[in-house]
């Protein structure tokens, strides 16, 4: 039970590290470089979305149980803005629809880290 339990901790870890950069990269390659926005300065679109995503980078490096938590419930920012646009004739909608496949990705591999996570040390305080 605990190996088991031990290597879904590290597949869910793996893709919240994965979905969390390639968020990251998205956002950045979205802004900066494939569809910067012409009637507004690209560093500020930029920053509004990338840095506060960003300020979750600690919680995750340090495997932070309540800040994983807490990441779920801030992308779900993310989550409406990415299908606002992709439902939208936007001519990003395609980005749209990659962002939303990786949030949703972030969100699943977050929870279920801090999930599984939380039952590995309860197996591991029980047997200590």
């Amino acid at each position: 039970m605990q190996a088991t339990l031990a290597k879904k901790v590290a597949i869910s870890r793996a893709a919240t590290l994965f979905s969390y950069f390639g968020l990251l990269f998205l956002l950045t390659a979205w802004h900066l470089v494939i569809a910067p926005p012409a009637t507004a300065n690209p560093y500020i679109i930029w920053a509004f979305q990338a840095v506060p995503l960003m300020m979750f980078f600690p919680v995750i490096l340090n495997k932070n149980l309540r800040g994983h938590i807490w990441l779920c419930f801030f992308i779900t920012v993310y989550f409406m803005h990415s299908v606002t646009i992709a439902m939208s004739s936007h001519s990003s909608a395609y980005l749209a629809l990659i962002e939303t496949l990786l949030v949703t990705s972030l969100f699943t591999g977050a929870m279920m880290y801090a999930r599984w996570k939380s039952k590995l040390n309860k197996l591991e305080q029980g047997q200590a």
